[in-house]
């Protein structure tokens, strides 16, 4: 989330002075392999997260789904930009990946990224010796 006004800045800034973006065949190979072990890595930390109770490995799970999406927008800016020339793809790409991060940073803010999705505000009230996460979830 702290990273969305410099994201959205410099995209501003590429649209209007036609910034290209360097490309290679390496990096969109390696930004292909991203795409497909990074939501795979997301869902086993959550997995993780839940198992050990823990919100902070349920919140690095949110963060690696987020890096999952920076995957697939550069991907699609390089080869957009390799195939076609359109250099206006990649920053337009990061303007929805900051919008995106700043919807996770709010539900993280607002914790809505806890260890049981079921677990909300009521649930904390009503907490009992037993409980599956440690934040006092039930």
């Amino acid at each position: 989330m702290r990273d969305s006004p410099y994201v959205t800045i410099e995209g501003i800034r590429d649209l209007i002075g036609g910034e290209k973006p360097d490309t290679s065949l390496a990096g969109i190979v390696l930004t292909g392999l991203s795409i497909v072990i990074m939501p795979w890595l997301a869902r086993v930390k959550r997995k993780a997260g839940q198992e050990m109770n823990s919100r902070l490995v349920v919140a690095d799970a949110a963060e690696t789904k987020l890096c999952a999406w920076l995957s697939v927008s550069t991907f699609a800016g390089l080869l957009a930009f390799a195939f076609f020339g359109w250099t206006w793809l990649d920053p337009v790409a990061g303007f929805v990946i900051a919008a995106f991060a700043i919807m996770e940073g709010k539900e993280a803010w607002e914790g809505e990224l806890v260890c049981d999705d079921g677990c909300n505000d009521d649930k904390r009230a009503a907490t009992s010796t037993t409980t599956s996460c440690s934040d006092g979830c039930n």
